[in-house]
């Protein structure tokens, strides 16, 4: 609470402490998502220069940890979104731009299969459950880092294993 409240005074001291102190947790949230340094480390400073920018919100009262989570998540969520519509772009006008054809990436083993899975679940299945089985959150702090029901965790919880299990070939008794 000190802290954040000497951040919010502009204590510089107090914003390289949040860094430090929170720095690992935001990384390996945006890690769970991204596979490239650059690109975890890009995000990591967008997260904090949004922090920052907004200190003034942060309540010292409220589950700061939690807060700085969700707002990890979401610029996850925002760069997904515009890493989707490159995509969709380079799918619609790259085959004008590139003449190579990619080479095949050799076959994944069986934990490389289940990496490339869980990257295919769309990101609202794949979030909660990254959340809950990696990082071990309860039902109730991902409902708070997403702004979801509990419920409605639960019901995404259900369907990304089923749809995981699905990809992954294992037969509907052996989940």
């Amino acid at each position: 609470r000190e802290l954040i409240v000497r951040a919010q005074a502009g204590d510089r001291a107090a914003h390289e402490t949040i860094v430090n102190q929170f720095a690992p947790m935001v990384f390996r949230l945006i890690s769970r998502f991204f596979r490239s340094r650059e690109d975890v480390e890009d995000l990591a400073q967008d997260v904090f220069l949004k922090l920052f920018s907004r200190i003034g919100q942060v309540r010292p009262a409220d589950n700061f940890p939690g807060w700085l989570a969700r707002v990890t998540v979401n610029t996850c969520y925002d760069e997904l979104r515009k890493t989707r519509r490159r995509k969709t772009a380079m799918e619609t006008y790259g085959s004008e731009i590139s003449v190579d054809r990619p080479v095949p990436p050799p076959e994944p083993d069986k934990l490389g299969k289940t990496r490339l899975a869980l990257q295919e679940l769309d990101p609202k299945l794949r979030i909660p459950l990254i959340l809950k089985e990696v990082e071990e959150m309860s039902v109730e702090e991902i409902a708070q880092t997403m702004g979801l029901t509990q419920t409605n965790v639960k019901v995404r919880l259900f369907r990304a294993r089923k749809k995981l299990a699905g990809m992954l070939g294992v037969p509907e008794g052996n989940k």
